[in-house]
């Protein structure tokens, strides 16, 4: 009897132990989700930890001089982007030599700022865009100034005049008799160019093509694949003068508007243009202006 009084105390004992084991277990298991959540809610995140040293950087201040003068001053010349594919502004000679209105001007404006000139040629649609990029220092490429132009471009002083004209194919039957009449007709311009705006503007045209440059825009009236090119007076006046089926080739009517041709410069760099205008006003003064469109369309400008 004794012996089986011990066996159920351990039994008892045992029961007792094991149950709070158990108790402490579950406890243990419990609290370990709270004990993460405390842990993640009193680690530093992204929103509660103080913030590292940033330095800060003020926003660029569109008045300050971007100092493209001095950097070409440095440089020892000046990149000017051009056409090459536009006379009498920019084109290369029986020599394969760039030369024209523009690249004389180029010429004089280096070396009034005392460097050489890098002429570098493309299409006409891209050199905006090149000069955004800054791929040159500025451009000669018989740029007409436009306000939508210098929304993004300051300009230099004027340093000619041209207005968009229509050319046509003498041996058409149904030449327009301006640029206005373009009604109807398949026209033909320089893409990027005024001429190509002054098109769009006056619309109503069945189709408006563009070309890269003044050679395969001709080509295609001569050959009668389209019936009216929209271009510049002087381009225009130049290639009746001087290409060789010229001959084939008649203005009609007067310019839709007359524009300045000025230099595209890159906003904020009022050293570089002050140093251009003070170049070509000089120009202006001593009848270089006048003798240069004189040379290069036969007529002079007014100022």
């Amino acid at each position: 009897m004794k012996k089986t009084s011990l066996f159920i105390s351990f039994l008892l004992v045992f029961a007792i132990v094991s149950s709070g084991c158990a108790k402490k277990a579950e406890t243990s298991a419990s609290a370990s989700p709270a004990s993460e959540a405390t842990a993640a809610s009193t680690s530093p995140s992204p929103e509660t930890s103080a913030p590292a040293a940033v330095t800060t950087v003020a926003p660029a201040d569109a008045t300050v001089d971007q100092n493209t003068l001095e950097s070409i001053k440095k440089a020892g010349k000046i990149v000017i982007g051009t056409g090459g594919n536009y006379r009498p502004f920019n084109y290369y000679n029986d020599k394969n030599e760039l030369v024209g209105f523009d690249i004389d001007w180029g010429n004089i404006i280096a070396e009034g700022l005392g460097v050489k000139a890098e002429f570098v040629t493309g299409q006409f649609a891209g050199l905006i865009s090149g000069l955004l990029a800054n791929k040159f220092d500025i451009l000669f490429a018989g740029v007409n100034v436009t306000e939508e132009r210098k929304l993004t471009l300051d300009f230099s002083e004027p340093y000619g005049r041209d207005g968009v004209v229509a050319a046509v194919n003498k041996a058409a039957t149904d030449k327009v008799a301006s640029i206005n009449e373009i009604k109807g007709k398949v026209v033909g311009a320089i893409a990027g160019s005024t001429a190509e705006k002054v098109a769009n503007t006056i619309g109503g045209f069945k189709e408006l093509k563009a070309y890269p440059g003044e050679t395969e825009l001709f080509a295609d009236l001569i050959n009668k694949r389209i019936d009216v090119v929209a271009i510049g007076r002087d381009a225009a006046g130049d290639y009746v003068k001087t290409a060789p089926k010229g001959n084939t080739i008649e203005i009609a009517g007067e310019p839709y508007t007359l524009a300045d041709v000025a230099i595209p410069i890159r906003k904020n760099n009022k050293a570089l243009k002050d140093a251009i205008d003070k170049i070509i006003l000089e120009k202006k003064q001593d009848g270089t202006y006048q003798k240069l469109a004189e040379e290069h369309f036969g007529l002079t400008f007014d100022q």
